[in-house]
């Protein structure tokens, strides 16, 4: 059967419905690379490829990698083309971007010492970026129907599974009825033969016995207890640390500014400044949480926790990679699992709102004495004198 095409002006490119996980795909990866190869090079004295005047910096390896994910875009089709490159384009950028040291300053310092934190910062912000264009705006009708036709490649390569057939089902129904392809589109995918489910590589199934046992974790009574106490004890040890970094409490400190070994704070450079400050202002949120909680308000309190971690990650992570670049990785990887932690728990809190409001919902739907659940009909009686 013939199907009517109808000739519209040209719009904006219809996008795809894993461009958020692409995104971060590469982004985690780029940083990833990044990770190995300052770990690598420390670990060997920091070699150099080459000799007789000649050194390959690995900012050609970026190139080479993002060529390559070009190429695979160019010349092949389908999801897992896309999937794959994604991790080689993020390694070639990883690749790239830390050599950003060498081609800012006059003398191609690769260890210029805030090259870390503009690193971290662009991180930061091509993350916010992929993150607002996601809320952005919600896939219109054109967009599901395109992303409905690209999974055809998935059945005409014969890997169509039945989660893939359903997405696909479930595209084409919030597609736009009136469209002449969503009737012979979905009549197609509900008669195509899905291949048979596979079982999960060990690699899969390392992450599915992770994924469950955070959940189980999650679900435990005292966690909720156990992350306050934590946030408590992150708070103690940033006002420590503040006090100790201003006042020099018995503690020798050793490669970092001037301003962090004097206990005059006429001393302090800027860059310290912005980092005590926001470091209490961390300890303050997490302070205001802990009441919020003491008081039953576990909402309040955890709103005020997740603040204080924003804060550390957007401004005081960029100060300490100024101060001791890649070093503050750590505690960057402990802001992130409290992070995690934490929107683990805001979420199991909204799962059983729902929970008891569905509950409450049906119990208010039937009167006592309905047999049926529904609502008793009450038939008004006639008056004996009537």
């Amino acid at each position: 059967m013939a199907v009517p095409l109808v000739t519209r002006r040209r719009v904006a490119p219809p996008r795809a419905v894993e461009f958020g996980t692409l995104h971060e795909t590469l982004l985690i990866t780029g940083v990833t690379t990044i990770l190995v190869i300052r770990t690598q090079l420390w670990l060997t004295h920091y070699p150099q490829l080459g000799g007789r005047g000649l050194h390959i910096a690995h900012l050609l390896w970026g190139g080479l990698f993002m060529l390559a994910s070009i190429g695979l875009l160019l010349t092949f089709l389908g999801r897992p083309v896309r999937r794959t490159a994604a991790i080689v384009g993020g390694i070639g950028f990883g690749f790239f971007i830390d050599e950003l040291g060498k081609f800012i300053t006059e003398d191609n310092n690769y260890f210029y010492r805030p090259a870390a934190a503009l690193i971290y910062l662009i991180f930061i912000g091509l993350f916010m970026l992929t993150r607002a264009m996601q809320r952005r705006e919600r896939f219109g009708p054109r967009d599901e129907l395109v992303n409905a036709v690209d999974l055809l490649g998935e059945a005409a390569r014969h890997d169509l599974d039945e989660a893939e057939r359903r997405e696909a089902l479930a595209l084409i129904d919030r597609a736009d009825p009136a469209e002449p392809l969503v009737a012979p589109l979905r009549a197609l995918f509900e008669g195509l033969e899905p291949r048979p489910l596979s079982a999960p590589n060990a690699a899969a199934r390392t992450v599915a016995a992770v994924r469950r046992g955070w959940s189980r974790f999650a679900a435990w009574p005292g966690f909720a207890a156990l992350v306050s106490w934590v946030f408590g004890i992150w708070a103690l040890l940033s006002v420590l640390g503040v006090v100790e970094l201003v006042f020099s409490v018995g503690v020798e400190l050793g490669h970092a500014h001037r301003g962090y070994v004097s206990d005059r704070i006429g001393d302090l450079a800027f860059v310290n400044v912005a980092s005590l400050t926001s470091s209490m202002l961390s300890a303050v949120l997490v302070a205001h949480g802990v009441l919020e909680l003491r008081r039953g308000r576990r909402a309040g309190a955890y709103r005020s926790f997740e603040r204080a971690l924003l804060v550390a990650i957007f401004v005081t992570q960029v100060l300490a990679f100024v101060e001791s670049q890649f070093g503050a990785v750590f505690g960057l990887g402990i802001d992130l699992l409290l992070l995690v932690a934490l929107r683990s728990l805001q979420a199991g809190d909204r799962a059983q709102g729902s929970a008891a409001g569905s509950g409450a919902t049906s119990r208010s739907r039937s009167l006592p004495g309905s047999k049926s659940g529904s609502a008793t009909t009450v038939t008004p009686q006639r008056s004996p004198s009537a």
